[in-house]
């Protein structure tokens, strides 16, 4: 137990297994998946991972036997993704058997999206996505910021720590993998390096037969200077010299390993100005660092091109990170994007389960101007739905805008 820090998404997976059969839990290799049920599953269990050739083997040649090591309890199996054919044999299993809390999975990679996927398991299990580290959890915090926004309990000066733009880039650069965030700028950067490699060479071309691998890395590079910018298919293929088709299958594989996201556009019945083009975001922002040659906080505020183009889209991304993560524990609440023809946008647009909107802003800046909230108010004053606005910014002050909307320092992310 010496050194593990409490995830966010345990307590999901707690109440899944309270009432499911199966539970999956996904997300990126070193995200700490395996780490998280080794050390927070709430029923007793029998541990195994296809990352041993040997049980991968079994898996593959008798599935049946592989399964049935475990006569009553739990069985968690780590890397289902590389045995795809004990899905069918676990749905029968659990056809027969409606006892919960029978199994748990992980993958870093979606085994529903792979090209010899044949079950998906509806209705017997419940997918639970674990990101990287956030800085809350990190401190020990609980995932309260949305929460806390939504109600308007906005944090008193008391409760902030001082983040400057500075600590900030340097959180950003760290990312979110419990690993890497230890390491130093030179280790962080060979980490990477040996980590794109085997995804690329191993994972990818294993799982969905890609033979393209210089492609892919150059798509993986594109990813990372496109983060947090509207997904450009045409812009990326011709960059990369391969066609949409292909872009777009290695994009979807990206996002199947849990490496990349697309952030949808938001969208509503009854309101007719937003646009429909997803943004793209890297899941982690240390691997994005390194895709941008960016070791520390200097290389950025050393160049003030870099700082604005590359230190904007890093931060934008590395909160993206921090709100998904609370985003994913609650039902019913969903995050996208808003952007409209007249070019008025709002990075993150957050709605819960009782249909409140919470539109959030993102600055680096450690100073703030009238301009800042213009978007977030010009929404305020026509939603038809109950609405505050937050400009996130690396400041140490809460301001006010009026019209429900406020500036609020980074550190609130992590305040109790």
């Amino acid at each position: 137990m010496s050194g593990y820090i409490k995830r966010w998404a345990a307590t999901v997976l707690a109440d899944v297994l309270s009432f499911q059969r199966t539970a999956v839990v996904v997300g990126a290799r070193q995200c700490g998946k395996t780490s998280m049920v080794r050390h927070e599953m709430p029923v007793p269990a029998e541990y195994l991972t296809l990352d041993d050739s040997d049980y991968l083997q079994l898996a593959k040649t008798d599935p049946v036997f592989f399964l049935n090591r475990v006569a009553a309890g739990c069985l968690v199996i780590d890397e289902i993704q590389k045995a795809p054919e004990l899905i069918s044999r676990i749905k029968m299993k659990v056809d027969a058997d409606n006892r919960p809390a029978q199994y748990v999975m992980t993958g870093s990679a979606d085994y529903r999206r792979l090209p010899q996927a044949t079950d998906s398991l509806a209705g017997r299990t419940a997918f639970i996505r674990l990101r990287g580290m956030t800085e809350a959890e990190m401190r020990g915090k609980p995932p309260v910021f949305l929460k806390k926004m939504f109600e308007r309990t906005l944090p008193s000066l008391g409760q902030l720590d001082r983040c400057s733009k500075k600590e900030v880039f340097d959180l950003a650069i760290k990312g979110g993998y419990p690993l890497v965030r230890q390491l130093s700028p030179q280790a962080r950067w060979r980490y990477f390096e040996s980590y794109i490699e085997s995804q690329i060479q191993h994972d990818l071309s294993q799982n969905w037969n890609m033979v393209r691998l210089g492609a892919l890395r150059e798509l993986l590079r594109y990813t990372a200077i496109y983060s947090s910018k509207l997904l450009n298919i045409t812009e990326i293929s011709s960059r990369i010299e391969a066609s949409r088709q292909t872009v777009a299958s290695y994009l979807k594989a990206l996002e199947a390993m849990y490496l990349i996201d697309s952030l949808p556009a938001w969208l509503h019945s009854d309101y007719d100005v937003g646009g429909k083009v997803p943004k793209l975001f890297m899941n982690d922002t240390g691997m994005m660092a390194y895709f941008h040659n960016i070791h520390s906080s200097d290389n950025l505020l050393s160049n003030l091109e870099a700082m604005a183009d590359i230190g904007g889209k890093l931060v934008e991304t590395w909160v993206y990170n921090q709100i998904a993560a609370e985003v994913s524990l609650r039902a019913g609440w969903r995050i996208s994007h808003f952007r409209n023809g007249n070019r008025q946008e709002i990075d993150f647009m957050i709605q819960d389960d009782q249909g409140r909107l919470l539109g959030i802003e993102v600055k680096s800046s450690e100073s703030l101007n009238s301009d800042d909230a213009k978007h977030l108010k010009w929404f305020a004053d026509r939603s038809k739905h109950p609405f505050t606005g937050i400009v996130l910014y690396a400041g140490n002050t809460v301001t006010s805008f009026g019209k429900g909307c406020y500036a609020v320092p980074y550190s609130a992310l992590w305040a109790d």
